[in-house]
């Protein structure tokens, strides 16, 4: 005997299946905060690496390309001989 696709999802309907949700929520919960403590305790390691790192690279940028002395004000950049106005830099004139 076959049954149609129909007759399956209404036998499947009427089927009684509850599932039990009772304590659902609290193992959820348990797992979340398992997984942040996991999480909180292999990062800090990492950041303070990263850190020191960024640190390092950019004391030692600092040190083996030593800058010049530019103008401190703004009208240093705006005026004909300010350092860092594009018209100097590509060789032209302001």
């Amino acid at each position: 005997m076959s049954y149609s696709l129909d007759d399956r999802l209404n036998a499947l309907a009427k089927a009684d299946m509850a599932p039990a949700l009772d304590g659902l929520e609290d193992s959820v919960w348990t797992a979340v905060q398992a997984r942040r403590a996991a999480a909180g305790a292999g990062s800090t390691g990492v950041r303070v690496a990263l850190t020191l790192a960024a640190l390092v690279m950019g004391l030692a940028f600092g040190a083996m390309n030593p800058s010049k002395p530019t103008h401190l004000s703004e009208m240093g950049l705006l005026s004909e001989d300010g350092l860092l106005a594009p018209s100097i830099r590509l060789g032209g004139g302001a």
